[in-house]
């Protein structure tokens, strides 16, 4: 009894909800990669990259489906909990159910019709069947990133982030190996079938969760209808932080499609989840950042300012470094756990590598801006970025393929990096880079 008390009032703690949230984000990291490396082994390479094709445009479609609801439901369904505005929380939270739901079934439609009328110069027939059956995901997905932010909103992380990132993958490997065990030879439509299976299940249980629980214990109080229009207002403009950043991480796959075979895709994508496991640090530690920054700034303690942003750099790079240099001695190891084909990707990799270690440099950059009202700034940076990093992979694909498409998004990360840091040393009079080697772990003041 008194373990179970123990236990209860340690769940209601923010301590108890950021640790299952790491938790979720730490098991769901490794299942994933686990995931990566069994399809990677299972699938030909061919069909591996058809999925990988697909699997991204999904993820395209699916989030710009949710113009801004998702982020824009974390702020509203907090606010209308905190002031017990019931009507108004179980407003928002049927009107981004069924807008998002909207706007990604006419996202799906045109993906199937496109799917079937688009010519051979811009779809192969190879992803034909995949990217019909892969347009019956994006509804699952949309609605599972706006039940995200309405989670994140109530403080239920965990139902937030589990679906993608602990029930998606392992329901993946569970199909996977169903149907290895059945006897059956994997191929991408096989996979989008999985993919399908593997969106709707845990949307299920999300939102089983979210009208049983907080939702419909709202009670009738003011008319919310008049506050479409607010929450419509609010929510679009968020789609340019999603797009960027989709933008960023995705463009190189949607060029690469159009100048390599699905072969080299599929090896290039290994390369990219191999060298993302180096920005783990770095968006852990981003993640701490933005409170203590802007608390310094809202007390015009700039010195403080310029600590914190030096400490949160160097508690980001000096790990980040010494995993730089494992996987430049040991990457060929790491491919080789997904295949002998996959050795190509050892250059890509170090190459996508070296700027995931050159953003950790930087690590607090981004927020040292955004938290101290340099917003306008630092979002004329990354819509150039955005721009840059298509223009370069246009430019660079076509002649180096795979390694091109790696320096072309190292290269627009280097552009986006010393830009930020000019702007913060103009504002400021420092560079917003890491120094020392922390003796450390200090996550909430940097002193």
């Amino acid at each position: 009894m008194a373990l179970a008390q123990a236990y209860s009032k340690l769940r209601g703690t923010s301590g108890f909800a950021s640790i299952a949230t790491l938790g979720v984000r730490l098991g769901g990291a490794g299942i994933g990669f686990l995931s990566h490396v069994a399809l990677a082994r299972l699938v030909e390479p061919a069909q591996y990259g058809v999925y990988v094709f697909v699997w991204t445009v999904i993820v395209l479609l699916g989030t710009f489906s949710g113009i801004g609801l998702p982020v824009a439901a974390t702020k509203f369904v907090s606010t209308y909990q905190d002031k017990q505005q019931n009507n108004q929380l179980r407003g928002f939270t049927r009107y981004a159910a069924i807008v998002g739901l909207l706007v990604a079934f006419g996202a799906a439609v045109l993906m199937f019709v496109a799917s079937f009328v688009a010519p051979d110069t811009l779809v192969e027939p190879i992803y034909r069947p995949a990217l019909l059956i892969g347009a019956f995901c994006i509804p699952l997905f949309t609605l599972t990133e706006v039940g995200k932010g309405i989670a994140r909103g109530f403080g239920r992380n965990v139902v937030a982030y589990a679906p993608a990132f602990l029930f998606r993958p392992i329901l993946i490997l569970i199909g996977v190996a169903a149907l290895i065990l059945s006897g059956w030879t994997l191929n991408a439509v096989h996979l989008v079938y999985i993919s399908i299976a593997a969106l709707l299940l845990p949307l299920v249980w999300q939102w089983s969760f979210l009208r049983t629980k907080p939702v419909d214990a709202a009670k009738q109080d003011v008319e919310a209808s008049d506050m479409r229009r607010v929450w419509l207002l609010t929510a679009l403009p968020l789609t340019a932080v999603e797009a960027y950043n989709l933008l960023l991480a995705n463009t190189d796959i949607l060029v690469l499609k159009f100048y390599s075979t699905p072969d080299e895709l599929a090896i290039y994508f290994v390369g990219t989840k191999i060298a993302a496991l180096l920005s783990f640090v770095t968006f852990a530690i981003s993640a701490s950042a933005g409170k203590p920054i802007a608390a310094a700034f809202g007390r015009d303690d700039l010195d403080k300012v310029k600590r914190l942003t030096h400490h949160f750099a160097s508690l980001a790079f000096w790990p980040t470094l010494a995993g730089f240099l494992v996987l430049l001695l040991g990457g060929t190891l790491l491919l080789g756990i997904f295949g002998p084909v996959y050795q190509g990707a050892y250059v890509p990799m170090i190459i996508l590598a070296f700027g995931v270690l050159l953003q950790s440099y930087t690590a607090a950059a981004k927020f040292c801006l955004a938290m101290t009202g340099g917003q306008k700034e630092m979002s004329l940076v990354l819509v150039i970025t955005v721009i840059l990093n298509l223009a370069l992979n246009i430019l660079l694909v076509p002649s180096f393929g795979i390694v091109g498409a790696a320096t072309a998004t190292m290269l627009s990360t280097l552009v986006s990096i010393i830009w930020l840091l000019f702007l913060i040393k103009k504002k400021f009079g420092f560079w917003a880079i890491a120094n020392k080697i922390p003796t450390r772990l200090n996550l909430s003041g940097g002193e």
